[in-house]
């Protein structure tokens, strides 16, 4: 079994492109627009990505046991913007000096170092950046034309490598059943996520419902899983956090808040998230995505817990 902070699938997750930015900077934005791309285009089976923004030490945790990741980021080099340079991991990867360990000035590049002892075993067999040269980054700037074309070209070079590496195994399926549930497992509609001892406490664990992202918290109830869209911009939730004091969901974004047992928005106008029902099936999360894109205030939680969370839609089994 193959664990990974996007995915648990047998081997299904074999690539995870993490694209690190700041979409507001102009070229330093394509690390996150590749991956928007990529989803946008349709990720073939074994590929899967996040959108890291400026997160650094949460790269660490994304990466586990996911045998190839592939960095993209934004670089100044020197050279004619829109070179794509190719690096080994190895090669970039350091921590930070002492004076300045904190959560605020860990890159990627910590986090790779980082990751490598903190993952032991389970850290990637192969770990490729992919850097491209930016030519301005100023703030509301878009992405310079030749950067454009380099974005592009990144995503057709990671698609085409994924689609020649696609075994013929079932999207969404396993190799064989959970044990004991040969005969009534899998059920159509229902999609395998991470493993239920691997989402932790306080940290949203990302994954790919099909071609659907989502997350997975350990809210006070239980796992409950949702969309990772926020219901306010609809930006990602794969770098959201849980409020150790009061237990929300809150997204980095923004900073707003969501009741993480029910999904009920507790910002502003109330928005309230896309809940999936959620199984949790010899070890395995499983989870059933709605077929409806987007979810309106009349698909999420009421104010009571235990009312609300049934009439989100939210199955038992949680653990």
């Amino acid at each position: 079994m193959t664990v990974s902070a996007v995915g648990v699938t047998g081997e299904r997750v074999r690539t995870l492109v993490i694209g690190c930015g700041n979409l507001l900077r102009g070229d330093d934005a394509v690390g996150p627009e590749v991956v928007r791309r990529l989803l946008a285009r349709g990720l073939p089976e074994g590929l899967s990505c996040v959108d890291a923004a400026t997160a650094g030490l949460d790269v660490a945790i994304w990466m586990r046991a996911v045998p190839h990741v592939i960095v993209v980021d934004a670089c100044r080099s020197g050279s004619a913007p829109g070179t794509v340079f190719e690096v080994a991991g190895a090669e970039v990867e350091q921590l930070p000096p002492p004076s300045r360990i904190s959560t605020h000035a860990v890159r990627w590049d910590h986090a790779l170092a980082f990751a490598r002892w903190r993952l032991a075993e389970a850290y990637p067999a192969k770990v490729t950046v992919l850097l491209i040269e930016g030519g301005r980054f100023d703030h509301g700037e878009p992405l310079s034309p030749a950067v454009e074309k380099a974005v592009e070209g990144v995503c057709g070079r990671i698609l085409g490598d994924a689609a020649a590496d696609v075994p013929s195994l079932h999207s969404g399926s396993l190799t064989s059943p959970p044990a004991g549930e040969e005969g009534s497992w899998p059920v159509a509609g229902w999609h395998v996520g991470p493993r239920a001892d691997t989402v932790i406490d306080g940290q949203p664990m990302p994954f790919m419902a099909g071609d659907a992202p989502g997350i997975v918290v350990r809210a006070t109830t239980g796992l409950r899983a949702f969309r990772s869209r926020c219901a306010h911009a609809g930006l990602s939730l794969d770098t959201a956090s849980i409020d150790p004091a009061k237990g929300d969901l809150v997204c980095r974004w923004h900073a707003y808040r969501f009741d993480a047992d029910t999904g009920r928005g507790l910002t502003a106008h109330h928005r309230c998230l896309e809940v999936w029902p959620l199984k949790v099936v010899d070890g395995l999360i499983w989870v059933r995505p709605p077929d409806t894109e987007t979810a309106g205030p009349e698909s999420a939680a009421t104010s009571s817990r235990g009312d609300g969370m049934r009439s989100a839609g939210i199955a038992s089994g949680g653990v």
